[in-house]
């Protein structure tokens, strides 16, 4: 029996360490709290690259990382995961650190630490990065970071020259406003797919209605937490429940949907399951601490 082809992913985007500061109490400034400190791995595309790869893709990661030992033991859990990682660790950087503040709701808010030395620039690209693969998933994050700006547009440039499917998640409101948003909805489309909450989706549809997504991309999918999530296309809305399940932390659950949504309409073309595949891993994280927790290999 011929063997089922693994679907290609290339992600771009951040990759961190997140510092998760986890409090029972909302934070007394000047004072002191009870709660938990863990760090994990982090950085949304990395936590894409990684549930892509755990569901059964062929993934490869672009992004950069220092030359210091928080570069290393990222490099050693990407290989242990099986994502391939194209770019050495770049002398004289600290590696991206990410201070994630979880709330006793589970909800969190990020201070994001980031060496200018791990930008991307045009010499970096190489139309190879993205030969072979099936999609082009990136996040805001490869974008909001301007210098690397040029570096973006020529990937983008290339995947869609060689035919790669362009997926998009803008993972921060507030840097949305900052950026601009017709600026970012101009340089990103079209698209194939459009990820996002709701606080985003408002931001892009500020009248409400979220089939104006539709004239940029050709699926736009809208994650609503507890809600599940809805899918909007030229052939109609679908809609998937949310999986019943006590948040602890939703750091990351949003780029674990993404991975099992795109995972799994790549392999099957069906919008419902893809929701239904979301909305089970973002389930699955947010019952956890860190973005990333393990996942058992029963399950993969």
């Amino acid at each position: 029996m011929e063997k089922e082809r693994k679907p290609g992913i290339v992600s771009l985007g951040d990759v961190a360490w997140d510092f998760l500061l986890e409090v029972s109490e909302e934070i007394c400034w000047g004072s002191d709290v009870q709660g938990k400190v863990e760090f994990s791995y982090g950085g949304s595309a990395c936590n894409f690259a990684v549930w892509a790869s755990r569901k059964g893709a062929r993934v490869r990661l672009i992004g950069k990382v220092g030359m210091d030992l928080l570069g290393n033991m990222i490099l050693a859990h990407l290989k242990e995961e099986g994502v391939n990682f194209p770019f050495p660790p770049v002398p004289n950087a600290r590696t991206a650190r990410i201070g994630v503040f979880v709330s006793p709701k589970g909800e969190r808010g990020m201070v994001m630490d980031k060496d200018p030395g791990l930008s991307f620039h045009s010499e970096d690209f190489s139309p190879t990065l993205v030969e072979g693969f099936d999609l082009l998933f990136f996040t805001g994050y490869a974008i909001f970071h301007r210098p690397s700006i040029e570096f973006f547009r020529m990937i983008l440039s290339e995947a869609r020259n060689q035919g790669l499917l362009t997926a998009f998640d803008p993972s921060s409101f507030h840097l949305m406003e900052d950026f601009g948003y017709k600026e970012l909805r101009d340089l990103v489309s079209p698209l194939d797919f459009l990820l996002l909450n709701e606080d985003e989706a408002r931001r892009f549809s500020p009248q409400g209605d979220f089939r104006d997504l539709l004239s940029f991309s050709k699926i736009a999918v809208i994650k609503r937490g507890e809600l599940g999530a809805i899918a909007l296309s030229g052939s109609g809305e679908f809609s998937s429940p949310a999986f019943p399940s006590p948040v602890l932390d939703t750091t990351g659950a949003g780029d674990a949907f993404d991975a099992g949504f795109l995972v799994e309409y790549l392999k099957s073309k069906n919008i419902e399951e893809s929701l239904k595949e979301g909305n089970m891993l973002g389930s699955y994280v947010v019952s956890h601490l860190g973005a990333q927790p393990p996942w058992e290999k029963k399950r993969r």
